[in-house]
């Protein structure tokens, strides 16, 4: 083993009550259903499903969203989207209990399990929405592309207009960038967190400078290889009112991209 894998595994020995079992996973490459925290808290997983630990490094180890880039701070508000199981939405709502969490998750297993981690954690400043982000306000439907939790992808329907049923099974609302104020009772959002399978070129390339320029911070998982010209789009989209620094992974069309608005203090 490698040693960043060495690494990883002595993290999750040390974060978690259950680090022997995670690291056995780790090892025979099996799925986890479960963290344990020191403090007892037990945050669970959609069973026989692969992700946790990948999020759990993403997250929780590395700090890939927020490590050098932003600490929640009093009466700040903060959007998750794809909020997954809430490892994110738990991490800045612990860090600071005065701040404000809107959880968007709309992959019904995931909001599930959402749900029931914010309630096991005890973080009352986190209120989750089975919603998605999304190029304009409408109706969609989740798409597995895999055996992850973290593999769905939004297919956006045509709005109906022939005052037929509006809510049919499976269909979750859908709210473009400038919906998230209102989603957060909110006139500004200190800090925006986006990993959305792929959809972020839609909700990014349908936004307009009014409701960029009332985000101080967006951290943003980007999927060039999911969709082409992603990364340029976003540049240039940004470009009028944010700094962007781009962090590429190792899966080639995969990153990280921090944006901050240019009248934030870094």
């Amino acid at each position: 083993m490698n040693l960043n894998g060495v690494r990883q595994m002595a993290a999750l020995l040390l974060r978690f009550r259950n680090g022997p079992e995670l690291v056995r996973c780790l090892r025979a490459g099996r799925p986890c259903d479960e963290l344990v925290l020191w403090d007892g808290t037990r945050l669970a997983h959609p069973p026989n499903r692969a992700g946790l630990l990948e999020a759990v490094q993403e997250i929780w180890l590395q700090r890939d969203y927020t490590g050098g880039f932003y600490r929640p701070a009093d009466g700040d508000v903060i959007v998750d989207a794809g909020a997954n199981i809430g490892l994110f939405s738990i991490l800045m709502a612990r860090q600071n209990r005065r701040c404000r969490v809107v959880a968007l998750e709309p992959f019904a297993e995931n909001f599930n399990f959402l749900q029931a981690n914010v309630a096991a954690a005890a973080v009352e400043n986190v209120t989750c929405c089975e919603t998605a982000l999304g190029a304009s306000v409408g109706k969609g439907r989740m798409q597995a592309l895999g055996g992850r939790s973290l593999d769905h992808v939004l297919q956006a329907e045509a709005p109906r207009s022939n005052g037929g049923e509006t809510n049919p099974a499976g269909d979750i609302p859908v709210v473009p960038l400038s919906g998230l104020f209102d989603l957060a009772h909110a006139p500004q959002i200190d800090f925006l967190k986006v990993d959305i399978e792929g959809s972020e070129r839609d909700v990014f390339a349908a936004a307009t400078p009014e409701a960029l320029g009332r985000i101080q911070r967006i951290a943003m998982e980007y999927h060039d290889n999911l969709v082409p010209g992603t990364l340029e789009l976003l540049c240039r989209v940004f470009g009028p009112t944010h700094d962007v620094a781009v962090h590429p992974s190792s899966m080639a069309g995969c990153g990280m991209l921090h944006a901050r608005r240019r009248d934030v203090e870094s």
